[in-house]
């Protein structure tokens, strides 16, 4: 019998952290999703729908946070859960500030920011599947951080050529706006792609 089944029969599990975690990263998912709807339908839709999510990605981690700090024992690295969530909300939080600043500033979508948000989304669906599978199928996720790792370097090709095409145009408040959004687009990508590298090392160690 391992360590963990011995624990187990003194200490039953209280909290499901596996289910935690794909709770938050589907609705890290469907934000980011609502986002990149959004910007192929921005004068039909509201930009409620990604504040929704976030607000109810927030109220996961946060009971996340109190679970962890009461847990015996976690599946794995209590840092690991931990860097995760916070990385997931990092992502959906920047995805909002994309929309929020696209109000604000006026700034209408182009094909750069729908191509860096349409790959941003890619990859929070394939985060979520893999933390859905985690618990029972780590070791056929290797495939799919290849995919996450190729979106994320594709993010950061389209900032470069978005930012290099904005600075052809001379207009100096023109590029701040641009920058600012293109920025919160990147951001989210590389939280993304902090969370890929920690939950690469969970699988790691589970396999």
């Amino acid at each position: 019998m391992n360590k963990i089944n011995i624990v187990d029969r003194f200490f039953p599990v209280k909290f499901d952290f596996y289910e935690m975690l794909s709770n938050q990263a589907e609705l890290n998912a469907l934000g980011v999703n609502s986002l990149y709807n959004w910007l192929q339908n921005s004068s039909e839709l509201t930009s409620d729908q990604v504040i929704k999510y976030a607000d109810q990605a927030d109220e996961v981690r946060m009971k996340m946070e109190k679970d962890l700090i009461q847990a015996f024992y976690t599946p794995f690295s209590r840092a690991d859960i931990y860097s995760i969530s916070v990385g997931m909300d990092k992502v959906l939080e920047y995805a909002k500030s994309t929309l929020l600043s696209m109000e604000d500033f006026e700034v209408a979508p182009n094909e750069i920011i729908i191509c860096m948000v349409a790959k941003l989304n890619d990859s929070t669906e394939v985060f979520a599947r893999c933390l859905k599978s985690l618990k029972n199928h780590p070791t056929k996720l290797e495939k799919e951080f290849v995919l996450m790792r190729s979106a994320h370097t594709c993010v950061e090709k389209l900032y470069r050529d978005g930012m290099i095409e904005v600075f052809k145009s001379g207009d100096f408040i023109y590029a701040l706006k641009q920058r600012e959004v293109y920025h919160h687009i990147k951001d989210a990508s590389t939280y993304l792609e902090d969370a890929v590298d920690v939950l690469h090392r969970i699988v790691v160690r589970l396999t």
